[in-house]
């Protein structure tokens, strides 16, 4: 296990979580509905499942929980060795392993990759790894923040640098993920972008600036 990866782990430990949302899984969620659509019924990898805190599995906003209900398989994947330890104590079936360089005896319909790429320092390794355990036809799904979301925008206006999740080490844009994938014989099919705000969802904006997040289907080409 890297020293790198290692650090990533010990500072996501530290980030706040919606952990006062408990109860069921928020299906209605932005993200979590997009990916519970190609989810279904089918053999998911879930990359990042732990979402930072060990205690993130009571929130509703939980992506794990709400594909493990829809999915016809779901192996989740985690550097997180506390929460991973926490989690299969609880009865999920989720392992210890690195995003960015992963080997597994198994390929999947879907692989969930939920707000984690702008955490890696090895994209390059994350795609690859990602692409061998696709099977033909299976989709990637990457969730990550809108880099031009209107806050970002008012923030690099009114500051020298734009403050954000001090664990990440990146903002990818929809075109930048088209073109960092086509370097690996895959392409971006649909994007949509989403936001928890009430405030953004009515502001009268393109939705390029309007929301936090956005969520892409990636598929492998060649």
């Amino acid at each position: 296990m890297a020293a790198e990866s290692t650090v990533r782990v010990l500072e996501g430990a530290k980030l706040s979580q919606d952990l006062g949302y408990y109860g069921p899984s928020a299906f209605g969620d932005h993200k979590i509905a997009f990916l519970v659509k190609y989810c279904r019924d089918k053999d998911v990898l879930d990359i990042g499942c732990v979402q930072h805190d060990p205690q993130a599995y009571n929130s509703r906003f939980w992506v794990h929980k709400a594909l493990k209900a829809v999915a016809k398989s779901i192996l989740g994947l985690d550097l997180h060795e506390e929460g991973v330890k926490v989690l299969q104590a609880n009865g999920y079936n989720v392992i210890v392993a690195d995003a960015e360089d992963f080997a597994l005896d198994r390929q999947f319909d879907v692989i969930v990759a939920g707000d984690i790429i702008e955490h890696l320092g090895n994209l390059n390794g994350f795609i690859m790894s990602c692409k061998r355990h696709l099977r033909t036809g299976g989709r990637l799904l990457v969730s990550t923040p809108n880099p031009w979301y209107w806050r970002n925008i008012l923030k690099a206006v009114l500051h020298k640098e734009v403050a954000n999740n001090p664990e990440h080490v990146l903002w990818i844009c929809p075109r930048l993920l088209r073109q960092l994938v086509r370097r690996h014989g895959m392409d971006v099919g649909e994007i949509q972008f989403g936001s928890r705000f009430m405030r953004d969802r009515l502001m009268p904006l393109p939705r390029g600036w309007k929301h936090t997040s956005y969520h892409a289907e990636v598929f492998v080409t060649n």
